[in-house]
């Protein structure tokens, strides 16, 4: 009974414990899990009012995907879905703005832009390539909607109208979308007018070049000693520029250790015997059997004479060599490619021949009497029922042509058009032919290309793997990853990563070694990792985070500003060692030790003299000095500068206030941001969700 009383007493405490235990595991999940129980779990990202929810983001990166890939182009789709991201963000704050300002597109507008006599320019190419494809009367958007409408009128299944349907609402949308843009656009542009203070001032910079003199002295000349220089003066510069490194949404510094997943010099070596033991083999056997059992070896088998190798060692190789020969042709890195002779053939290199082919049922001996007549071959084609082409030059051997149809045209004798019927893989083929000219007879070469890739070996693998993560077990603060790194013979690289970055660095299909970084705490340091694609290893450690603004005491912004402020600090020093010494520019020549330079100052252009570029303090200082007037010294970001303006060379452009003027508009209009985003976003951010969605990885 005691035994069964000290249980009763401790259950309660077991319970407590249990529960405790159930609700850390929940919360846990609550706080790492990307779709969380609270909040908005199926929203990617979120600016102000503009929200983009999962579906709507997986559609449209379902289409780009799709559209790229049938475009044959090659995509990172990690860079694909910050793209989309953005693009809807845009939209939907663009939307909100439509709103707000009562923009609309009617209903008629609409329906003009689509059937209209000139359709919209963002509707143009889908109606005619529908047009084209159904082979509509008319290219149209009434043709294509009539079709869309009524496909049996056109010949068309029914279900070819529903398809039409979903083109059109799409196309409709987009047109709509881009017709609401240019409205806004229009009203916003319409807002931005120029004065003739504006135009004259865009004259003056745009339409004139100055002759100007000028001796400087480059800051590099003061020794580092000369100065007094510390980190207050950094932050003194940086907090004048703070604003140049707002943050658009929290970000990471970051090290890492990139480890690329390479053969080894044992695997190479392996790799070297395995290829001169596959030439032996080649050489005292048929074909490629020697080879067959491998899959390290990928073979290649065409036929072709000569003047068809393209490449000059190939073509080298079959014509000096015997049947059966193999040898190792090239050696580029660690891809190895060995050729083999399998067997020399002769072959008529190419023929000229005329073609007709016409559909099933026709007379063709008619038409033979019409050929024989005189008549053309291409003037019989109608594009229906026959389709003829008159001389046109085609191989015979290694195309493809079947057996059937290349004997008939090596027997047929040289301009004498014949009937050519026979089934061919099961099908009909009715066809007049007439062999032209023939070339002769020459050599083809069927001949075995083998490749052969050194790959790492698992050993490798293992070796590679086991290196780091002992190095990121034995260094598990950010500062001991990057301090001790060298001595284990790892090169340390660094990065600034956010929710929105595509990559870390240049690692590729990296995204979800961000989310880790982004899901740590600072110093801390990941397990050992590796790609997808078995490429490399990594290893990340997070030295800092940062959330309004990029401090001055970040690596690369450090080095950036340390070197302005050291600048200036001996910009000051030679402006108190030279400033009032002289009166003249051969004065201030001879103080600095250097010569009088010429050159034509253009005020459009960031670059200057050969002082360097932005020195913009210097470039409104020539543009408003007056012509034979000496200022300065003047500081510049590089050192100081005097000068005296000797012409202003305005190459006979008269000053027109309106071609200014509207020169002026273009260039500062809001039409000319490169970005609308910033602008929209205002003094919002965007608050990217999307690693949410992003796999979590571990070793």
């Amino acid at each position: 009974m005691a035994t069964l009383e000290k249980i009763r007493n401790k259950s309660v405490l077991l319970f407590v414990i249990i529960i405790v235990a159930l609700l850390a595991f929940i919360l846990g999940d609550f706080l790492t899990s990307g779709r969380t129980y609270f909040g908005h779990p199926t929203t990617v990202a979120k600016a102000g009012a503009a929200t983009v929810e999962y579906q709507d983001y997986n559609n449209r990166l379902s289409q780009a995907s799709e559209q790229l890939r049938s475009q044959g182009r090659e995509f990172s789709n990690d860079v694909l879905t910050q793209t989309v991201i953005q693009n809807l963000i845009t939209e939907q704050l663009f939307k909100n703005e439509y709103e707000d300002l009562g923009i609309k597109v009617t209903d008629s507008e609409l329906t003009q832009a689509m059937t209209g006599d000139y359709p919209h320019p963002a509707a143009q190419q889908m109606i005619y390539y529908l047009a084209q494809q159904l082979q509509l009367p008319e290219a149209s958007g009434k043709a294509v909607f009539d079709a869309m409408q009524n496909p049996a009128k056109y010949g068309l299944r029914p279900e070819v109208g529903n398809e039409l349907r979903n083109i059109w609402a799409n196309q409709e949308k987009e047109v709509e979308n881009t017709m609401l843009n240019q409205k806004f656009l229009s009203l916003v542009n319409g807002l931005f007018t120029y004065n003739k203070l504006d135009a004259k001032s865009f004259y003056d910079d745009a339409a004139a070049s100055r002759s100007i003199a000028y001796v400087s002295k480059d800051a590099a000349s003061v020794a580092d000693g000369d100065i007094e220089f510390g980190d207050a003066d950094v932050k003194a510069l940086w907090n004048s520029q703070k604003q140049n490194y707002r943050l658009d949404e929290e970000t990471r510094e970051v090290d890492y250790i990139y480890v690329t997943i390479e053969p080894s010099q044992a695997d190479r070596i392996a790799a070297q015997q395995a290829i001169e033991n596959a030439i032996t083999g080649l050489n005292a056997s048929n074909g490629t059997e020697a080879v067959a059992s491998s899959t390290a070896f990928i073979v290649n088998t065409t036929e072709a004479p000569a003047s068809k190798i393209t490449d000059n060692r190939l073509r080298t190789f079959v014509t000096e060599n015997e049947v059966g020969t193999a040898k190792l042709l090239s050696r580029d890195g660690d891809t190895y490619t060995i050729a083999k002779l399998l067997d020399v053939k002769q072959g008529i290199d190419s023929i000229n021949v005329s073609v007709l082919q016409a559909m099933e049922g026709t007379n063709l001996d008619s038409v033979l009497n019409v050929l024989n007549g005189g008549a053309t071959f291409a003037s019989l084609s109608d594009g229906a029922t026959m389709q003829g082409q008159d001389s046109i030059w085609t191989a015979l051997e290694g195309t493809g042509i079947d057996e059937k149809t290349k004997d008939a045209l090596t027997a047929a004798a040289t301009g004498k058009a014949f009937i050519f019927t026979d089934t061919i893989q099961g099908n009909p083929v009715s066809a007049i032919y007439k062999v032209n000219r023939r070339h002769a007879p020459v050599n083809f070469y069927e001949v075995a290309t083998i490749e052969y890739t050194v790959d790492p070996s698992q050993e490798t693998l293992t070796d590679l793997a086991t290196a780091l993560r002992t190095y990121v077990s034995n260094n598990s603060s950010a500062g001991e990853f990057a301090a001790n790194a060298t001595d284990a013979g790892y090169s340390v690289l660094s990065d600034r990563v956010s929710a929105s970055s595509t990559a870390l660095g240049n690692a590729s299909d990296s995204r979800k070694f961000v989310k880790w970084a982004m899901d740590a705490k600072k110093g801390q340091v990941s397990p050992m990792m590796q790609d997808d694609k078995q490429s490399y290893l990594i290893a990340v450690a997070v030295k800092d985070i940062y959330s309004d603004y990029l401090p001055y005491t970040s690596s690369a912004v450090n080095t950036q500003l340390a070197a302005q402020a050291r600048n200036a600090k001996k910009a000051d020093k030679l402006m108190a060692d030279y400033a009032g010494k002289a009166s003249d520019l051969e004065g201030y020549a001879k103080l600095m030790g250097t010569e009088v330079a010429t050159g034509n100052v253009n005020l459009t252009t960031p670059s200057f003299l050969n002082i360097g570029i932005n020195e913009s303090a210097l470039q409104g200082a020539v543009a408003a000095a007056e012509p034979g007037k000496l200022v300065g010294p003047l500081k510049g970001n590089r050192g100081i500068f005097v000068f005296e303006v000797k012409e202003v060379n305005t190459e006979n452009r008269p000053f027109d206030e309106t071609e200014y003027g509207n020169r002026f508009a273009q260039t500062f209009g809001f039409a000319r941001q490169r970005s609308a985003l910033p602008l929209l976003l205002g003094k919002n951010k965007i608050e990217n969700r999307s690693l949410n969605f992003v796999q979590s990885v571990g070793e």
